[in-house]
């Protein structure tokens, strides 16, 4: 059953990080993605990575495709949203 979350609880964007192990700050950064309302709160998620920060995109888009290019290490995403026209306008 699908599960409806109101506006209030449910977080307001996702960050993207471009992420090390703190660990390990010779490897290559990945990209590493939370639901949070905040940067702060996002960023404690990831106690032992060395974050930069990459994006804040807003969750209540009605459109998000995410994918990723192995080959290349790239991460990429389309976000959209509704465009409303205004009273009187019509599409052809």
């Amino acid at each position: 059953m699908a599960d409806n979350q109101s506006t209030q609880t449910r977080p307001e964007f996702t960050w993207l990080f471009l992420a090390t192990p703190k660990h390990h700050p010779e490897c290559s950064p990945v990209v590493l993605r939370i639901d949070a309302h905040s940067e702060e709160t996002a960023r404690a998620a990831f106690p032992g990575w060395a974050l930069a920060f990459a994006a804040k995109i807003r969750t209540e888009s009605p459109y998000m495709f995410t994918w990723t290019d192995v080959n290349r290490a790239t991460l990429w995403s389309v976000v959209g949203g509704e465009i409303k026209s205004p009273v009187g306008v019509h599409n052809a």
